[in-house]
């Protein structure tokens, strides 16, 4: 057991037994003292839950396979919406939530620019198919009209 884990587990005791302590003092009628009891007992919680322990530092192995699942993951992503399996095409405003997240993803995630512009490039290739497609649209629905 490490010196973390034995200091939370003291730290978690000592908030319940002042709690209980606030409690009794509550009982007894002596409200300033069971607050002051209260408040020290919520300190020792808080200080018991919110101590974090240090992860070792990652190394390449994990930042490869972070990379190759993030490469992955935006590759699955503009091809849900390239009307695979699909029967409604994506509309322009699906592309562009679609295209926030997974912008929102890989910007935590270690890739290399070029592979960033890559996604774009990806994504503004099917942001304008989904335009044309759309224009297409308008024009036979004025022509039937």
């Amino acid at each position: 057991m490490t010196l973390d884990k034995i200091l939370r587990w003291i730290l978690f005791c000592a908030g319940i037994i002042t709690a209980i302590f606030a409690g009794y003092m509550f009982k007894e009628n002596k409200i300033d003292w069971g607050a002051a009891w209260l408040a020290v007992a919520v300190g020792f919680l808080c200080f018991a839950t919110r101590i974090k322990i240090d992860k070792p530092s990652s190394t390449d192995d994990d930042n490869k396979e972070l990379h190759d699942m993030a490469v992955l993951i935006a590759e699955v992503a503009v091809m849900s919406l390239k009307n695979i399996g699909r029967t409604v095409p994506p509309g322009t405003k699906e592309v562009d939530e679609m295209e926030e997240k997974v912008n929102n993803f890989l910007a935590t995630m270690p890739l290399t620019q070029s592979e960033r512009e890559d996604i774009a490039d990806d994504f503004d290739r099917l942001r304008n198919r989904t335009r044309r497609n759309e224009g297409g649209r308008a024009i036979m629905k004025s022509a039937r009209l």
